[in-house]
């Protein structure tokens, strides 16, 4: 008997996680948040849009740095200037994307699979 026959079917690709695709998605959010807001592409947005309650759910990975952001001023009683130096912001906010994906995603499991659970209880 060879190896391969005493441990069963092997799938010839490995199976992509639902946490590696939810940060990938995630991280393109970020990414996406980054380029509208500082580079204005693939489309312009103006003030009200960012400020209304869509446009900060849409925006949420770059909003929420800009807040922390303006968060460390206040502290510091410093305002930073980022005009010549912001590309680590577009990082940070690819980052904050990826993980608000994998948080929402693990919610959704852990709702889905305590579903499951009521249904198969007798």
């Amino acid at each position: 008997m060879s190896h391969d026959e005493r441990h069963g079917l092997r799938d010839e690709y490995p199976r992509v996680s639902g946490i590696g695709i939810a940060t990938g998605i995630g991280g393109l959010w970020g990414a996406m948040c980054y380029s509208v807001l500082w580079e204005g592409t693939p489309f312009e947005v103006d003030r009200s849009f960012v400020e209304s309650a869509t446009g900060t759910l849409v925006l949420l990975p770059a909003r929420l740095v800009l807040w922390s952001i303006r968060w460390i001023e206040l502290l510091t009683d410093h305002t930073f200037d980022f005009s010549n130096n912001h590309l680590w912001i577009g990082l940070v906010t690819s980052a904050v994307g990826a993980l608000l994906a994998v948080a929402v995603f693990l919610l959704v499991r852990r709702g889905v699979r305590q579903v499951r659970a009521r249904r198969t209880l007798p």
